[in-house]
């Protein structure tokens, strides 16, 4: 019993002294020590660790306060778990914010936080952060995740993401997200999704798009495409590709395309495919092509055909058409061609 006054008196001695000489130093209003561990308030021998031996006692020392007035512009608080303190939310979110603090971030603390405060973020502290609050991200906050933080997201966490937010996201963070994470995107966020970021999309993760997603993907999402990627293009997701995205496929990818898929062309989509990626199309790709493709096709798409091309796509072709070329359409046609198409 002795033994544990005289510790009792030491620490309340070490812990004055300590007291005295922060304050003489300048001390912050409110400071609380932490444990590491549990983010919990530091108790050494049942004593609160003040501020000043903090960091001598292993604690982490946190700046308390009170919240700042809405729209007073100040630094953003979070209220620790299980006390009745606040600290400051600082610049940057990782190596200075307690353990286990950061599931408390909110939704409307986490839309006051600079972008930068997510620069330094790691993959498990990004797991902490409850799906609630991560519908607060905006593009400027989401785009500097680190891309491998991004890529250990949840699917719950993903599909909690604002639309508007995905704008941000570059394609070394879309590298990172596993295919099935993918899947979990509804169309209304692959919409939304910069263009840019498309460039990192492999060939299994566009294959687990769901066709309706597939669907909704514009002409500059589609242009952003690798002819790796492309190769992954199921029967069910080219049905949906629209128009005009079709046609922003640069012709030199084209061949990448299989020719299963090219078999379920639609009339609609033929008329958008400009005379460059019929041009590029391979003989086995223009033998899978649908025979009623030849009611679609127009004379400017079959002018840059080859003689042999023209051959292997002749049998598909209405002789109505040939029968009414005028002689203006006719001079379109490379002899070669034409003479092809006759046979």
């Amino acid at each position: 019993m002795k033994s544990s006054r005289t510790v009792q008196a030491v620490l309340v001695s070490f812990f004055t002294t300590a007291a005295v000489v922060f304050a003489s130093g300048g001390s912050s209003v409110g400071a609380l020590c932490l444990d590491p561990v549990n983010s919990s308030p530091l108790l050494v021998g049942g004593m609160q660790v003040p501020d000043a031996a903090c960091v001598l006692a292993g604690g982490v020392l946190a700046p308390g306060g009170s919240s700042p007035a809405p729209g007073s512009g100040s630094t953003p608080m979070i209220t620790i778990p299980g006390t009745g303190f606040t600290i400051p939310i600082p610049a940057n979110l990782i190596g200075t914010l307690p353990p286990n603090i950061t599931s408390s971030i909110n939704l409307d603390t986490l839309k006051t936080l600079a972008p930068s405060a997510f620069a330094g973020i790691n993959t498990s502290e990004i797991k902490k952060f409850l799906p609630e609050s991560l519908k607060g991200l905006d593009p400027s906050q989401l785009s500097q995740i680190p891309a491998g933080t991004f890529g250990a997201m949840s699917p719950t966490q993903l599909k909690a993401l604002a639309a508007n937010a995905l704008s941000g996201m570059t394609s070394d963070q879309l590298k990172k997200l596993s295919p099935s994470a993918i899947s979990v995107f509804s169309t209304s966020q692959i919409d939304k999704i910069a263009a840019s970021a498309f460039a990192g999309m492999s060939s299994s993760q566009l294959a687990k798009l769901k066709p309706a997603a597939v669907g909704v993907m514009s002409a500059e999402q589609f242009d952003a495409l690798s002819a790796k990627a492309l190769k992954a293009i199921t029967s069910g997701q080219f049905t949906k590709i629209l128009p005009d995205a079709l046609a922003a496929i640069d012709p030199a990818k084209f061949s990448a395309l299989a020719p299963t898929v090219l078999a379920k062309l639609k009339d609609a989509q033929v008329d958008a495919m400009s005379p460059e990626q019929f041009a590029a199309l391979t003989s086995k790709q223009l033998k899978a092509l649908p025979s009623s493709i030849g009611d679609a096709l127009s004379v400017e798409q079959l002018s840059e055909l080859t003689g042999g091309e023209a051959k292997v796509l002749a049998a598909k072709l209405k002789k109505a058409i040939l029968a009414s070329l005028t002689p203006e359409q006719e001079a379109l046609l490379p002899v070669a061609v034409l003479s092809a198409l006759k046979k």
